[in-house]
Parts: C-alpha cells; structure tokens; sequence
C-alpha cells in the first residue's frame, strides 16, 4: 500500500513539474525598468483619421513597443518590448515578437493575420472569427503614440494589459 501512495506521489510530482516548466514564462519574475512614460492623450475625431493613425498609407505603418505592462506585476515586461507590429490598410497586419518571446501564446517570432477598426467602441478587432480573435481597446492614438488596452487569461485568470507603442 505505501509502495502504490509513495508512486502516485512521484508521479503526480513529475507531472506538476514538467506543467509547470512547460508554463514558463520570460521575465514575469523580473520586470524591467519602472520609469514612467506619459501615456498619449485624446482620440483622433474620424474613423478615417483613426485608420490613418493606426495603418498610415498604403505602406502600412510599424509600431514599436514603448511599455507592456501586466496586471499584478510591477515594472515593464521586457520580453515584450522588443515587440513590433505593422497595420496595413489592406486590413491585415504582422507581428514580430523580436528576439526574446515572453512564452504562453507568444511562442512564435512572427505572425499575420487580419484586423479592423471598430471606431465606436475605440478597438481593434484581431483575426475575427477564428481561434486567434482578440480585442484591443484603443485608450489613446495621436501623433506617433498609441495606447492599447486588452486582457490576457494566465493560468485561467483574466490580467489587464496595457502597452504604449510608438511609430516612425
């Protein structure tokens, strides 16, 4: 009997281990600096304003990771802010998780997909309608500053995000 417990015992511990391991993530447990950066103020009037603002021209426009900023952690998460992202007015974007990827769902340098403007609602709908959809709040955008909002689920719980990017 105690051979069976202390078995099911190491076994429920390899199994908790290598879940965990396999969960890590880059830099949760060390945020970067924790200098503050002036978040942009005020929304472009127009949804055409808003689109150019956010895509540029036919070109597209880049957008560079100023601050990322988890909920419950202090300090920016530097495993994002080598992370870039280009809106083309086509309607599709591209996204670069630079060279140090937090892990979780950021597990691939680059990705593509598809975006659109709900100017309404002040958001930015991702890959509608496919497994990868998600909504960013846009909090601010003028000149060359962008500041998005969202939510991301750790471990079954909901965490506020918030990023300030910045543009060429």
């Amino acid at each position: 009997m105690k051979r069976t417990t202390l078995f099911t015992q190491l076994t429920l511990a390899l199994v908790f281990t290598s879940l965990i391991s396999a969960c890590s993530l880059v830099d949760l447990d060390e945020p970067g600096p924790t200098a503050p950066v002036d978040p942009p103020l005020g929304l472009p009037a127009t949804a055409e304003e808003l689109l150019t603002a956010i895509a540029g021209t036919e070109s597209g426009r880049t957008w560079s990771a100023e601050t990322f900023e988890l909920e419950g952690l202090s300090g920016f998460q530097l495993c994002r802010l080598d992370d870039t992202f280009m809106f083309f007015t086509d309607g599709t974007y591209r996204y670069d998780g630079g060279e140090v990827l937090c892990g979780g769902e950021d597990d691939q340098r680059i990705k593509t997909g598809t975006w659109e403007l709900d100017f309404e609602n002040s958001q930015i709908l991702f890959d509608r309608e496919t497994s990868k959809e998600y909504t960013a709040t846009i909090a601010a955008a003028e000149g060359n500053r962008m500041q998005l909002l969202g939510q991301v689920e750790i471990f079954g719980q909901l965490l506020d995000i918030e990023g300030i990017y910045k543009s060429e």
